[in-house]
């Protein structure tokens, strides 16, 4: 054994011994079957780690405790500062919690804003849907005009419209009619556009030709409109006021336009209401072939 200044220096047999103390917590009468020399170096060890109960100290001074104290109190809160959940947007009150002002602005804004996103899907999957009706209602029609014709030798039900004479030269037009259809070819449904929104009409406009026109194209077996949405300028065209030939219907709120061809097929513009490079809603004598005109 050596001064309290220096470190022990224990052999490998000591060491041993040492080990053993250690596992029954320096409980000699827990070791079994040592023999006299191994009894003898257990209680020597046992004596050389008592002396540590007694090895000298300074006794600490109040002022180092508070400052140990306070520095453990110091990592304590830190420690539950990193835990705590911040809650700054939630003011406590003698009756619960409160929001405060900007708070309820942001939240208020972000619920419009929700609202606003699900009221444009709405209407656009609303507006979608009814162009579709549409569409479908004017396959039907495209299946009793095919119907009819086969029952009236390839011929179309037409009839004269006077009044819009002063557009064709003085000479009187021919306008697609679809009143002999119903019943037996279509239903009366079928002549509605469920996305027109004016009152009183059908929302539908037919082709309109004069007689020599009709017979040229029953003749070539050109595919062209026989029916679209409602000709937007059909009233400026009739009155002689200035117009734009590019305007969109205004069935399905401008997303398309939808038109029946003479095969039976329905085709939707979605860009300006040119077909074949015909400008549809104008008589414009262009060199096109077939100069399409769509009146109701």
């Amino acid at each position: 054994m050596t001064d309290h200044g220096e470190h022990l220096n224990l052999c490998k047999a000591d060491a041993d011994m040492l080990d053993r103390l250690v596992t029954v917590g320096f409980e000699i009468d827990q070791l079994q079957g040592l023999t006299e020399e191994e009894q003898q170096r257990a209680t020597s060890i046992l004596k050389t780690v008592g002396l540590l109960e007694h090895y000298p100290v300074e006794n600490a001074s109040d002022a180092l405790i508070d400052v140990t104290l306070a520095r453990i109190d110091q990592y304590e809160d830190k420690q539950r500062a990193r835990m705590h959940i911040q809650t700054a947007d939630v003011q406590a009150t003698s009756s619960g919690f409160a929001f405060r002002m900007p708070d309820l602005i942001s939240i208020a804004c972000m619920i419009l804003i929700a609202a606003s996103v699900v009221i444009w899907l709405g209407r656009t999957t609303r507006v979608q849907s009814l162009s579709m009706q549409c569409a479908n209602n004017m396959a039907a029609v495209g299946m009793g005009l095919a119907n009819y014709a086969n029952d009236h030798n390839g011929a179309m039900p037409t009839t004269a419209v006077a009044g819009l004479s002063g557009l064709f030269g003085g000479a009187t037009p021919e306008r697609l009619d679809p009143t002999p259809l119903l019943g037996e070819y279509c239903e009366n449904h079928h002549l509605n556009c469920p996305g027109h929104s004016s009152e009183g009409a059908s929302g539908f406009s037919y082709q309109t030709q004069q007689k020599e026109i009709w017979d040229a194209l029953k003749r070539h077996r050109r595919v062209f409109v026989v029916l679209s949405d409602t000709n937007p300028i059909l009233d400026a065209v009739l009155s002689g006021k200035s117009h734009n030939p590019m305007t969109t219907s205004r069935n399905h709120e401008g997303h398309g336009q939808n038109q029946l061809l003479d095969d039976g097929s329905t085709i939707s513009l979605t860009g300006p209401p040119i077909l074949g490079g015909d400008r549809i809603w104008v008589l414009d004598g262009g060199n096109h072939g077939i100069d399409i005109f769509l009146t109701h």
